[in-house]
């Protein structure tokens, strides 16, 4: 599971410099108009909150049952790590349905598109499964309180 979230943390990286890079080359140069550009811009950013959040959240990995406490990340890291994959899934499925639709077929555009459907398929497994343990630690240590909470009680 490390190597799995080293892997989508370096990926995800990749693809943040990429997006805002072309961001801006795109801003400065006019080569696109705005709302292609605002949205490589959005892409690049949520990218950053989603490699914070990678970051962040390696510790975590793998996933076993360990005494320390959690690190609390804020609900809008979560937010912006699933909008980050959310957008990937759309616009690789976008770009297929498109390319499929004008019956035009570029190697690369397919390429490109399968990648971003699937990082964003991971992103939000990733995600999914870091939640799915998160609630299933806090149950845990809520239930070994309590259980020291009676030992120490019969004291």
């Amino acid at each position: 599971m490390r190597a799995q979230k080293l892997l989508l943390t370096f990926f995800t990286g990749l693809l943040t410099i990429l997006n805002l890079i072309a961001g801006v080359i795109f801003y400065f140069l006019g080569l696109e108009n705005g709302e292609s550009t605002t949205a490589i811009f959005f892409l690049g950013c949520t990218g950053v909150f989603s490699v914070y959040f990678h970051i962040k959240t390696k510790e975590l990995y793998p996933f076993h049952e360990f005494n320390e406490p959690l690190e609390e990340l804020s609900k809008k890291y979560w937010a912006l790590h699933i909008c980050f994959g959310l957008v990937l899934v759309i616009l690789g499925v976008s770009t297929i349905v498109m390319a499929i639709k004008n019956s035009v077929y570029y190697t690369s555009v397919a390429v490109m598109s399968i990648l971003f459907l699937i990082l964003g398929l991971w992103t939000l497994l990733d995600t999914y499964l870091l939640n799915k343990f998160i609630v299933s630690y806090k149950e845990r240590l809520e239930i070994q309180e309590e259980i020291d909470d009676i030992g120490n009680s019969n004291i």
